[in-house]
């Protein structure tokens, strides 16, 4: 794959790589799963995120890709609106748009659009619930779907690191660590393949959808 190519794509990879985990191989959380009780440490950080029902802001991710012999850079905006999914806008160093929705996901470039259907691909909506809960910070769901461990940072903070449950899932993302506050602040995403994504938030806001952001979740 050419440069420019993975440029594109970067932007989401950690979007990509949980749709690849959930490509018909992956399994839901069991019922006895769900209804686990979670730490106290892991309560009391859910309680400290912010839960406005629109999140947005800036991010810049550095993703190592084995070939490669410089990291990837890409910086955009992100846009997380609960109970409807995900826009992330890369600006730099190539323009894309990535929406995720329960029902599709769809990719613009200036090579056109690509989308993905979920009644074509079933395994579409648990992507929505991962990558919800890793991107908006739902730290009680991601306790049912992996190994947790971690700690409260200072009154505000914490950080934790998830090791998927599924031996399906780990194939393809072995670990996840994240650390944040009212937001989740930073997530490094470490691939079964060895490769790994860094990815800073900033300027964490609640505003509400503009009619253009409303429109791409249609």
């Amino acid at each position: 794959m050419k440069r420019r190519q993975l440029m594109t794509w970067m932007g989401g990879a950690v979007l990509m790589s949980f749709w690849q985990a959930h490509d018909g191989h992956a399994q839901s959380p069991s019922p006895s799963q769900s209804q686990s009780s979670l730490p106290d440490w892991l309560t009391e950080a859910a309680r400290r995120m912010d839960n406005a029902v629109v999140i947005r802001g800036d991010f810049e991710q550095i993703k190592a890709i084995k070939g490669f012999k410089k990291p990837l850079l890409s910086r955009g905006r992100f846009l997380i609106a609960r109970g409807q999914g995900i826009q992330w806008l890369t600006l730099e160093p190539f323009p894309s748009t990535l929406v995720v929705t329960r029902e599709r996901l769809m990719t613009v470039t200036e090579g056109g659009v690509q989308q993905m259907d979920a009644r074509q691909e079933p395994g579409l909506r648990a992507v929505n619930e991962l990558l919800m809960a890793v991107l908006g910070g739902d730290l009680r769901a991601l306790g049912k779907r992996f190994q947790v461990d971690g700690a409260l940072q200072g009154s505000q903070g914490w950080r934790m690191s998830l090791v998927p449950k599924d031996e399906a899932l780990r194939r393809f993302i072995a670990r996840i660590d994240m650390e944040g506050d009212r937001h989740v602040q930073q997530v490094r995403l470490t691939e079964g393949s060895g490769d790994e994504s860094r990815i800073r938030f900033a300027h964490h806001s609640s505003t509400s959808l503009t009619q253009a952001e409303a429109a791409r979740f249609n």
